[in-house]
């Protein structure tokens, strides 16, 4: 294996456990809408859950899309590691 791809493996492995932990501290702590004007992917979808369904609705779906794409990108890097 490449030097270039463990890089990538360990980048991507090291992103997905980033996004695991951030989406583990909004469902435990709570969503707080940003205090900005410019609220986007992630934030918006969960701001807007948030405007439509309550603050519980906000939470979880901003919690579960953090844990998803931490997820995706931890199988990546695992998948690009491994070969």
């Amino acid at each position: 294996m490449d030097r270039e791809t463990k890089w990538v493996g360990w980048f991507a492995l090291t992103l997905g456990g980033v996004g695991i932990l951030e989406g583990v501290r909004t469902l435990v702590d709570g969503f707080t809408p940003a205090e900005v004007s410019y609220c986007r992917a992630f934030c918006g979808l969960a701001l807007l859950a948030t405007e439509l369904f309550g603050a519980g609705a906000g939470t979880l779906v901003g919690g579960l899309l953090w844990l998803a794409a931490g997820a995706v990108f931890c199988w990546f890097g695992y998948r690009v590691l491994k070969g």
